[in-house]
């Protein structure tokens, strides 16, 4: 079990044997400072919170392809690219500008919230559950458990830490984890996920 004494390359050495609690080391040791990074690029926390979990979600999901010398440069790095593309996003939302919803041949009337047929959003929200389900299956246990505590239990994630006697830091990794799996599947099933 790795403790706070490993360094940096010894916990990624870890990582690549699937180490989870190695990885929750660099990621409370490594976490602040991509998020101040980060948020000096967007100056938005949510927004910067989002970029500082991309970057460890992906740093684990491609652990095995990685070759990383430095872990904190590398970190840094990642968060400032992502920083500047996401402001670079922001600045470049296309607009378009419609006459009338009615003359539009493509659907944006049948499309508009305020447009709507009760029967179908229960079966939608029905459909929406069972993929939520199935997806939450596929996490791991500890992952699964966290989400259940957080969305159906409405714990904080104060409180999920005590109950499991985790840190906080592993609760919003774990949380980001499952978040992030929910959302790739929700997309690919062509869902909007709000």
């Amino acid at each position: 079990m790795p403790n706070s004494d490993y360094s940096d390359l010894e916990l990624l050495n870890r990582i690549l044997y699937n180490d989870e609690k190695a990885f929750n080391l660099l990621f409370e040791r490594h976490w602040s400072r991509v998020y101040a990074v980060s948020f000096r690029y967007v100056k938005d926390e949510e927004l910067a919170l989002e970029i500082a979990h991309d970057i460890f979600l992906n740093i684990w999901n491609k652990r095995h392809s990685l070759s990383i010398s430095s872990f904190r440069s590398y970190v840094v790095t990642s968060a400032s690219y992502h920083g500047i593309r996401k402001n670079q996003q922001k600045k470049a939302i296309p607009l378009r500008y419609v006459e009338s919803y009615e003359s539009e041949s493509d659907g944006l009337l049948t499309n508009h919230p305020s447009i709507s047929n009760a029967g179908d959003e229960k079966m939608l929200i029905a459909e929406l559950n069972q993929k939520v389900k199935i997806s939450l299956e596929e996490l791991p246990l500890r992952c699964r458990e966290i989400y259940l505590l957080s969305r159906q239990d409405h714990l904080s994630i104060t409180e999920i830490a005590e109950k499991l006697g985790i840190s906080k830091r592993t609760v919003e990794n774990q949380l980001t984890i499952a978040l992030k799996h929910l959302r790739a599947m929700l997309k690919y099933t062509g869902v909007l996920f709000f």
